[in-house]
């Protein structure tokens, strides 16, 4: 009879050893990659636990609709809009409602590494509840007035809207379930992005009759421009995303044999870093925070730029082609400076948004060829064998 075996390393043999349940390991195929698990480990627990968990708050969503349409004493219920209670708006505030407390709970009860301090864990909660919570807040606006526009003076009876308001409530709680139970360092990237771009075209956008843009582009978080809040707390929500992106790539790294201290100066960087994005939205560009807000703005380029200067040094094994894209934003950098403060081409708010636009994007983009040093470290040859 033949058999057929694989040969690894002895260092992945030993990795692997920590994943085994008796020695035995599960394998499956999953998106055109090869996964090992611990046989007791199901692949579709998430998946489970995401039904499991919507179902309850989606009831009660509806029983709680119900009751609340009944008490109106009106026979017909509004899709959208209307003068009293409609189903869009109890959806909305039910489902950010449930949504908020119910992402929480399932992150802290699977997705937490309890190696973290409590203080870590709290803001990382918190920053990531808020954070999926407010772009379901915003992408349920903008569909409601699609079907508002679409279904315009269309009604149903008590009992159909509360049953449409658990279907709505559950469709978007499931979301909120399966991003807490699959928290990955890409998807946080890509909420970051969401959350810094989303909220600044919305603080734009707001303040677009007030032509922010002849002033600089730190105006938007003035009292001088409508909802400046916004503008606010989308830098210091970066910032705290920022932070739980750190968190989760440099607890990665240390379990990689490429972990030093050089590295180590790096996160404190991106902590450095994530304060100052921090600062530029907590002190407006306004009385005696004008001089905080400058600082931290010009600080959080100049340590994009030491780490740009020293980037060899501090990660030698990174690759020529991000190095070179490195050299080129700093080049950039340096040319958009002269431009502004040496000849005058170009004016306050081109300059801010050019640099921090530079700055932002380097920031995420090291932090992939980061993550990509990591993978290279993991990565082992193995070999078929039948006997």
């Amino acid at each position: 009879m033949t058999k057929n075996y694989l040969e690894i390393p002895e260092e992945l043999y030993n990795k692997l050893s920590d994943y085994a349940e008796n020695d035995q390991l599960s394998i499956r195929l999953e998106n055109q990659q090869i996964l090992l698990e611990n046989p007791k480990i199901n692949h579709t627990n998430k998946q489970n636990l995401a039904l499991h968990y919507f179902i309850v708050p989606s009831l009660a969503s509806g029983i709680i609709a119900l009751l609340i349409f009944l008490s109106t004493n009106h026979p017909q219920i509004a899709f959208t809009g209307g003068r009293h209670l409609s189903v869009a708006s109890l959806s909305i505030i039910l489902s950010t409602l449930f949504g908020f407390f119910g992402f929480i709970w399932t992150y802290l009860r699977k997705s937490c590494d309890l190696s973290k301090s409590k203080f870590k864990i709290f803001r990382e909660t918190l920053t990531l509840s808020v954070a999926y919570t407010s772009i379901s807040f915003a992408v349920q606006i903008i569909f409601w007035y699609i079907i508002g526009k679409t279904f315009s003076g269309v009604t149903f009876d008590p009992f159909t809207a509360g049953f449409l308001v658990l279907v709505f409530v559950g469709i978007i709680f499931y979301f909120l379930i399966s991003a807490a139970l699959s928290i990955t360092l890409p998807n946080l990237i890509l909420l970051l992005f969401t959350t810094f771009i989303g909220g600044i075209l919305v603080s734009m956008a707001t303040n677009n009759q007030k032509d922010w843009w002849q002033h600089n582009f730190s105006f938007l978080g003035t009292g001088e421009a409508t909802q400046h809040w916004q503008f606010n707390i989308t830098l210091i929500f970066s910032a705290l995303i920022l932070l739980t992106i750190t968190d989760f790539l440099f607890a990665e790294f240390s379990k990689s044999s490429l972990y030093n201290y050089k590295f180590k100066i790096i996160r404190v960087f991106y902590i450095l870093i994530a304060l100052l994005i921090a600062f530029v939205g907590i002190f407006p560009a306004q009385s005696w925070t004008m001089p905080i807000h400058n600082n931290s703005a010009f600080g959080l380029v100049a340590v994009v730029l030491i780490m740009i200067i020293f980037l060899k040094w501090l990660v030698p094994t990174i690759s020529k082609e991000f190095l070179a894209l490195s050299w080129t934003a700093l080049i950039a950098l340096t040319l958009s400076a002269v431009a502004f403060m040496g000849i005058h081409y170009l004016s306050l708010t081109v300059f801010e948004i050019i640099a921090f636009a530079i700055a932002f994007t380097w920031l995420v983009m090291f932090i992939n060829s980061l993550r990509g040093i990591i993978q290279e470290g993991n990565e082992w040859q193995v070999k078929l064998l039948q006997k």
